[in-house]
């Protein structure tokens, strides 16, 4: 017995010191990094407090999507901000050139308004002006024509990604539409709830912060995708008011993904269309067929991988993740969680083990 145990142990020390059968692939993370819900925010229309809301959602760890009519004042007054907040990990998407509603919708306006000059031409402004590589997000204004036929191939034909709606505020129906995961069409995307006041045409605003932060526990205690919506003129700002403590809540949570809704979108297209498989002593594939400028979120695979394992990707070594907010969508890096070994790579690269 003792003979037979002693070969044993000798036998797993040769494997273990070899790397042999050490590194195991177990699977695709849910969420980047491993996290255990998510957390994105978006707000509507070209006004002088865009810039103040991007303050409050910096100062509270939340990524956003700023939706902007690209040939509306102040649009040219707030280019410098919207550079900095790509720069900060934001997202700047498409809401149309002018922004024009018709109260009730009709087919006719619907058909004149969705124009190239508007859909590919909001598209074209923000590539012009900032260094965003992409525009993978359009937001409906005023929530109008997304149900008309023909509208959402429109807009999936300029190349967005996704495509917010905004419920019937008239019946207040864009109050909680309470989305709380990715929405089954892409081009008729919900979100959880808004955060705002009175305004327009609705008869209510959601501004209670019990309410709020309710609703947010609930996506979070799901491990879901928490979706809140503001239009920045239709806000009190301070960090006592609703909007900023709301936020504060939200935001700072180290299980919990910040990132903008385009981003978050192509992720979960890029998570179906990707595949790992093994192609030598320890080393995977991780390959998939999507146009990479679009596509180019990172991904977190599972392993089982010893203690002291060196990761490289694309031939260079990955770091480890050191803590802190998960709230960037193309970077890379390696973290253990118990037994299991995260790593965040961009795919189409080799994963190699050492």
């Amino acid at each position: 017995m003792r003979l037979t145990l002693s070969l044993w142990l000798a036998a797993m020390a040769a494997a273990a010191a070899s790397g042999a059968q050490a590194v195991r692939y177990l699977g695709q993370a849910k969420y980047l990094n491993g996290m255990k819900a998510v957390a994105t925010h978006s707000i509507d229309d070209t006004t002088a407090t865009v810039a103040t809301a991007l303050d409050v959602i910096d100062r509270c760890g939340i990524k956003a999507t700023v939706f902007v009519n690209t040939a509306r004042d102040p649009i040219e007054k707030l280019w410098p901000r919207l550079r900095q907040a790509i720069a900060d990990g934001h997202e700047i998407g498409a809401h149309g050139r002018t922004h024009p509603c018709a109260w009730p919708p009709n087919e006719k306006f619907c058909r004149e308004y969705y124009t190239d000059d508007q859909v590919v031409g909001s598209r074209d402004d923000i590539l012009k002006n900032t260094p965003q590589p992409y525009v993978w997000s359009w937001a409906y204004p005023c929530g109008h024509c997304v149900e008309l036929p023909g509208i959402q191939q429109i807009i999936e034909r300029a190349g967005y990604v996704v495509a917010r709606n905004y419920p019937d505020a008239l019946k207040d129906e864009h109050l909680v539409p309470n989305l709380q995961t990715w929405a089954l069409n892409r081009y008729d995307a919900g979100y959880t709830q808004v955060a705002q006041k009175q305004a327009g045409h609705a008869k209510s605003g959601l501004t209670d912060v019990a309410r709020l932060n309710a609703k947010f526990d609930e996506v979070y205690r799901n491990g879901g995708i928490y979706h809140v919506m503001s239009h920045p003129n239709w806000l009190d700002y301070g960090p006592d008011k609703f909007y900023e403590a709301h936020l504060r809540y939200v935001g700072h949570r180290s299980d919990v993904w910040y990132v903008p809704m385009g981003p978050l979108y192509a992720y979960h297209i890029l998570s179906e269309k990707s595949h790992v498989r093994e192609i030598g002593k320890m080393r995977f594939a991780v390959s998939n067929d999507l146009d990479a400028r679009i596509y180019n979120t990172s991904l977190t695979f599972e392993f089982s991988a010893p203690a002291r394992v060196r990761v490289t990707a694309g031939g260079k070594e990955l770091t480890e993740f050191k803590g802190g907010l998960t709230d960037r969508w193309n970077t890379q890096y390696v973290r253990r969680e118990k037994d299991i070994l995260l790593v965040t790579v961009v795919p189409n690269a080799i994963i190699e083990f050492q």
